[in-house]
């Protein structure tokens, strides 16, 4: 089995002949160790996806996530100035905008409008300006995911990304204290304006399935016990991703999955209403709630499972404790439908690389694939 082979059968529960092992990298970890100069990767689309690229192959990897899309290209060959500081790189651009470049985090703009937070009684829905088709969208909006794709179709699992609904929703207000008040203070006219903001999301679902990914990931970070109530999750969540899922399924026939952090132990059955083909993060504690033990036990033959590799607390430990750790998370995983050897969340900039490269010498010398059987 190549890597596309190996990531197609998990999704989908079929017999496999090792687990595949795909993180979630941080783009401060890619940035950090990618080799590429800031202005490269974090402003061309070919900068960005050289990154994704030398970092899945680095650690071996089955499969890649574009988790961005880039600006306008042109606009951001216009660097008129590059300067390093004790902060990181300065860029400065021809139209005025001033970036800071840490080592090992995105972009600081230096000249931004300030936030302004907002209350419910200010935002209406027919505010969220509605995108009726991908001709709408940014002529360059998947040129990050075209390069990958014509790079890596044919041998990695290429996954694209969406935010869902419910973040967008948060963002719209300002800040996510205010955009969680809005829902206190108005929860019907809170789920007319996530309505319309996931027609908007659907688009950018469609326009990259079209392109070819493999898998659609839905991003869904805010969604856990850290923010929300199972009982708002189901009301202001659920509906919206399933909406998504669904349609992905039925117009394009491939795999989704949902991408929540934190504590989700009190939804994980809940979260599969979604129709969802598999879940991703599911954080152990201290950062979440999730043992993977019980997660298979509950959920393990209804879905793949990607995660519950702690990112702060194990993948930081020593190669030799990370190799323990992944040894044991796959005689558990390998119980489900099909898991998928990864971080939690993303990979932080901190975690060495030659702890990722643990995970990838792990799954190759690990023979099992996994046991689940219908």
């Amino acid at each position: 089995m190549n890597s596309k082979e190996r990531m197609k059968a998990t999704m989908s529960g079929k017999s496999v002949d090792r687990i595949p092992v795909m993180c979630q990298l941080s783009l401060g970890h890619i940035y950090k160790n990618a080799g590429l100069a800031a202005l490269e990767y974090w402003f061309t689309p070919e900068g960005f996806a050289e990154g994704y690229i030398r970092m899945a192959e680095n650690y071996g990897f089955d499969g890649i996530l574009v988790s961005k899309a880039t600006g306008d290209p042109a606009q951001y060959k216009k660097a008129i100035h590059q300067e390093n500081t004790h902060e990181g790189k300065l860029i400065i651009f021809e139209d005025g905008k001033q970036f800071i470049c840490p080592p090992d985090d995105y972009p600081r703009l230096l000249n931004n409008s300030p936030v302004i937070n907002k209350e419910i009684s200010q935002v209406s829905p027919d505010d969220i300006h509605l995108i009726s088709s991908a001709y709408e969208l940014y002529p360059w909006y998947g040129n990050i995911l075209d390069i990958v794709l014509a790079r890596k179709k044919d041998t990695l699992s290429i996954h694209g990304e969406i935010g869902t609904s419910f973040e967008a929703f948060l963002r719209t207000f300002g800040s996510f204290e205010s955009g969680l008040m809005a829902i206190m203070d108005d929860k019907e006219k809170s789920r007319e304006i996530i309505a319309r903001i996931n027609q908007n999301c659907l688009v950018y679902a469609i326009e990259q399935c079209r392109r070819g990914i493999d898998a659609l990931k839905l991003s869904s970070p805010f969604a856990g016990a850290g923010f929300i109530s199972a009982d708002m999750y189901e009301e202001f969540v659920l509906p919206y991703e399933k909406a998504i899922i669904d349609t992905v399924h039925r117009e394009f026939g491939i795999p989704c999955y949902i991408h929540t952090c934190g504590a989700i132990g009190d939804r994980l059955e809940l979260m599969l209403e979604s129709g969802t083909d598999g879940l991703e993060c599911l954080d152990p504690p201290p950062l979440g709630t999730v043992t993977l033990s019980d997660a298979v036990n509950r959920i393990g033959n209804r879905c793949f499972i990607k995660g519950n590799l702690d990112s702060v607390n194990e993948l930081t430990k020593s190669p030799g404790e990370i190799r323990k750790i992944a040894e044991e998370r796959i005689a558990i995983g390998r119980m489900a439908k099909g898991y998928i050897l990864s971080s939690a969340c993303s990979v932080s900039p901190d975690v060495p690389p030659e702890n990722i490269l643990a995970l990838g010498e792990v799954v190759k010398n690990n023979s099992q694939g996994n046991a689940y059987e219908k």
